[in-house]
């Protein structure tokens, strides 16, 4: 790391750095494939290898949900495709966060793999790392550090609640733990409690878009002087087909268990698991710490559709364009030179038609031809 990091620049002359950055100091994530480190998911990505798989019937059987008949349910189909772990998603040291196996086995797995990648996130953060001051903790845990007891928020994004569903039709589980361990609000709570962390914590469900919009809170939080450092993270693990029906019958996944992303070929996405966590501080608190900075996020921004003339679902271009536009702005920021535009990419006819027509209304008037 270098001894000083260079100040923050404005994109081009005409830029206005009217609003402080955030920092990303830490990161964690776990993706299928063994995708567990920054340079693994990168050549993966660079590679365009897919990690899709048929859904194994040690995870669930989805034919046994295509019934006979002449109800509604014959006409789903539970794609047979999703990107999952192959490893065990169950296991889980509990010993080395102080859970008696008790506790553990009520706890969704979601719970226990975010308490996991949260940790490995601070060991990512050079300058301190992560430390908790309470009885429970064994004796190996280091308590010099700068997390317990800090004014630390944590927002994590999730969109589904498999575990609990099925936890709550089994009458022969232990219900001493079940609230805790199955409940989506306790996502965060359980890191804040851990840790020792007093800022806000919140557990948030926007679909598709959690995970970022718990990225622009959290980033509008620090900000707002709420916090001085916020953890950001998002889980997805697939138990059960009931979340699948529910979005087959929507007609958003696509048969083939691949994402055909602005393509003519496009007819759904494909559902996939993952565990993601990401530090943030303001970054001239990052300067001065003397943070490892992985990367700079220079604004962010999220608003809402409002009503749409064909159904509540229907993405609105003009919503997408006034979004981009408006967080560029509140940065000091110009559209001239950004060159690269990482899409939600839905892989549905109708999604992908407004978003890359709401990306390229945005940006071409700040384009010319040498850069179209």
């Amino acid at each position: 790391m270098p001894e000083k990091l260079p100040a923050l620049r404005p994109m081009n002359g005409d830029d206005k750095d009217t609003r402080e950055a955030i920092a990303i100091i830490g990161l964690s994530f776990k993706f299928p494939q063994e995708a567990t480190s920054a340079q693994y998911f990168w050549e993966m990505l660079m590679q365009g290898r897919t990690a899709s798989t048929e859904t194994p019937k040690s995870r669930m059987h989805t034919g046994a949900f295509r019934l006979s008949g002449g109800r509604q349910f014959d006409k789903v189909n539970t794609t047979s495709f999703i990107i999952i772990f192959r490893d065990d998603i169950a296991a889980f040291d509990a010993p080395f966060f102080s859970i008696s196996r008790e506790e553990a086995e009520t706890m969704d797995p979601q719970q226990r793999a975010l308490l996991e990648t949260t940790y490995r996130a601070f060991e990512n953060c050079k300058t301190f790392q992560a430390s908790i001051k309470t009885s429970l903790i064994p004796s190996s845990w280091p308590t010099d550090g700068e997390v317990s007891g800090s004014k630390t928020s944590v927002f994590v994004g999730n969109f589904t609640d498999d575990y609990k569903m099925m936890y709550c039709k089994d009458p022969e589980q232990p219900f001493q733990y079940g609230a805790t361990g199955c409940l989506m609000s306790v996502l965060s709570s359980r890191l804040s409690w851990f840790f020792n962390l007093t800022g806000q914590s919140l557990s948030l469900d926007s679909a598709c878009s959690s995970s970022l919009t718990a990225v622009d809170i959290a980033c509008q939080n620090l900000l707002g002087k709420e916090s001085d450092m916020s953890i950001v993270g998002a889980s997805n693990l697939i138990f059960s087909p009931d979340m699948m029906l529910l979005l087959s019958s929507f007609n958003v996944l696509s048969p083939q268990g691949r994402s055909f992303v602005f393509d003519e070929r496009a007819n759904g996405y494909t559902r996939g698991e993952g565990h993601a966590v990401l530090i943030l501080k303001r970054f001239s608190d990052a300067l001065n710490d003397g943070d490892c900075i992985r990367a700079v996020i220079r604004s962010s921004g999220s608003n809402q559709d409002g009503h749409t003339p064909n159904g509540m679902a229907q993405p609105s271009r003009k919503a997408q364009e006034s979004l981009i536009r408006h967080t560029y702005e509140k940065a000091g920021l110009t559209l001239s030179r950004t060159m690269f535009v990482e899409a939600h990419g839905t892989g549905t006819r109708l999604g992908d038609a407004v978003e890359v027509n709401a990306i390229g209304n945005s940006f071409k008037s700040s384009r010319g031809e040498v850069v179209p």
